[in-house]
């Protein structure tokens, strides 16, 4: 059911935001409102969104320029203030009409209205239409309290509905009122203003009120679990091709909590089908970063089945698309690779939150099509057993098919080389079960030492879940040792002595003297390396040039 209760921690941000806007009719609106009702977020508020009537210059001229960070979009009328001592930033947006996106992305042209309603029905979808308002009453202000105006919250969602659809109005408490009638929201915000004594004579007189105007029925879709676009559909795709991801974004954060199911009204999701391939319009750097968000702390294996289901993962993730009907053998995997992979996230995101852990695993696998095809025409038994020694079978080609394809969506430097880092030693925990007991802590030493304990423990997460994957119908899916391999690696991490490059007593100088340049550099500190995590003794200058002269001579 909704929750009412929490909207007292707005007062203190809403003071705030009225105090130095010098306006007292101003709106919290989106998903601020949204996620208090949803009982989502009930303090620490560090991003607020707020619209009022009037032009963007008159609203900044108000702005106290010296007490706080102010920035300004020119564009779309868009003022940032931050409220330092909160850590809060508010991010206002005057109302406004918006006509012709000829780039399916953004307005070719907008002007600023007094209307609320206006200025909703251009947003997206219904929940980004909730606007709240703060409303005190002077002392000296004096109206009777009637009891008999005051509803208790309703728990029966039927019965809800029903006492709000006969007026369009709803008092939930003595402090807060809903407001869905758009003729009685025309009378109550007259040119942008809040016409106090139209709210006295609908409920009467109160110390203050939490005001929820709802023009566009949300609440009565967050009783249905709906996420539903603004009037038309493919109108608001039309207008946006970004509202698809952002839809899906949606869904899959909110449907990540408890008790919470959201699904897409039918003709929002049958627009969202239709016109798919508008996405293309997007460029690739905002799509990325609908999908970080969802990545980093919500549903990732939802919004990727999503994607799948709208037809759009062939644009961003091709490689994992390509695996989809690539049949696996059935005494390993039930599944062809796109269904494992996707089962692997799934169950990864429970257990890990690093979001290019998770790409990683979205990608794990992208290699199989090509090596099972290579497979498919090599048919006698000698052939097959040298197409295992080949590139084609080793996870490097993995690693060159996800650079290629982060790379294109501007994922940065550092993430690419991480993630295709995952993909390329993914196997690496299966590898060390078959080494010997003195070999695979010298292993874990010099993964550490090179690479850091993280991403070796990462590693192991990954392979977690690809074991499990499987679901192997011959076999159980032993992972006991993955876990166990894991508190070793946590053992050999805090008890023993490690070394990293930086910490080796030689110095490149020293290397350089050798007449050693490019790779050569780089392999021999890697053998170097390998020779003191054997034997922390050999950490000296001498010993390590001797050594390094020696290498050199045998290179």
């Amino acid at each position: 059911m909704l929750n009412f209760e929490w909207f007292d921690n707005f007062i203190p941000y809403f003071k705030f935001a009225q105090k130095n806007l010098n306006n007292n009719n101003l709106f919290f609106v989106g998903w601020i409102v949204r996620d208090v009702l949803l009982n989502l977020r009930v303090s620490d508020f560090q991003d607020v969104d707020i619209t009022l009537a009037w032009d963007p210059k008159w609203v900044y001229e108000k702005l106290n320029q010296d007490a706080w960070s102010i920035f300004k979009t020119d564009k779309f009328g868009t003022i940032t203030i931050v409220d330092k001592s909160k850590k809060c930033q508010y991010e206002i947006t005057p109302f406004r009409e918006e006509w012709i996106y000829s780039d399916v992305r953004h307005p070719d042209e907008l002007t600023w209205t007094n209307s609320m309603l206006a200025d909703s029905v251009r947003r997206d979808f219904t929940m980004n239409c909730l606007y709240y308002n703060y409303l005190e009453w002077e002392k000296w202000y004096s109206v009777s309290f009637s009891e008999e105006k005051v509803n208790p919250i309703l728990e029966n969602k039927e019965k809800f509905v029903k006492q709000l659809k006969s007026k369009w109005f709803f008092l939930v408490n003595e402090h807060t009122l809903i407001i869905q009638d758009n003729l009685l929201i025309q009378k109550i915000i007259k040119d942008g203003i809040i016409k106090k004594e139209e709210i006295v004579k609908l409920v009467g007189k109160f110390d203050y009120l939490h005001l929820i105007f709802d023009p566009q029925f949300w609440i009565n879709d967050i009783l249905n679990q709906k996420i539903r676009a603004v009037w038309v559909a493919d109108n608001r795709i039309n207008e946006d091709a970004l509202r698809i991801i952002r839809w899906i974004r949606f869904v899959s954060v909110l449907n990540t909590h408890e008790n919470i199911n959201f699904d897409f009204e039918t003709k929002t999701w049958l627009a969202m089908k239709k016109y798919y391939f508008l996405i293309r319009k997007v460029a690739n750097e905002r799509v990325i970063q609908e999908m970080k968000k969802v990545f980093k702390k919500w549903n990732a294996f939802g919004f990727v089945a999503l994607m799948d289901e709208l037809n759009i993962l062939q644009y961003y993730f091709p490689a994992l698309k390509n695996c989809k009907n690539n049949n696996q053998p059935t005494r390993y995997h039930p599944f062809d690779t796109y269904a494992h992979t996707i089962l692997c996230l799934y169950h990864l995101q429970q257990i890990n939150s690093n979001y290019l852990v998770r790409f990683a695993m979205l990608y794990h696998d992208v290699g199989k099509p090509d090596q099972y095809y290579w497979a498919s025409i090599k048919k006698d038994e000698e052939s097959q057993s040298e197409l295992y020694k080949l590139e084609i079978n080793h996870p490097v080609i993995w690693e060159e098919i996800t650079k290629i394809d982060f790379k294109k969506l501007w994922f940065s430097k550092k993430e690419v080389e991480e993630i295709s880092f995952y993909v390329r030693y993914h196997m690496y925990p299966g590898e060390l079960m078959f080494m010997s007991e003195k070999k695979k802590i010298r292993e874990i030493k010099k993964f550490i030492s090179i690479y850091g304990v993280e991403r070796l423990l990462n590693l192991c997460d990954i392979t977690i879940w690809d074991r499990l994957g499987q679901y192997n119908p011959l076999q159980h899916s032993n992972i006991q040792w993955v876990f166990d391999l894991k508190e070793e690696i946590n053992r050999i991490y805090k008890e023993t002595w490690r070394i990293t490059l930086k910490e080796l007593n030689i110095s490149w100088n020293d290397i350089l003297k050798l007449w050693c340049v490019g790779p050569k550099i780089w392999e021999i500190l890697a053998e170097l390396l390998d020779f003191v995590i054997e034997d922390e003794s050999r950490n000296e200058e001498h010993i390590l040039l001797q050594k390094a002269e020696q290498l050199f001579k045998n290179k």
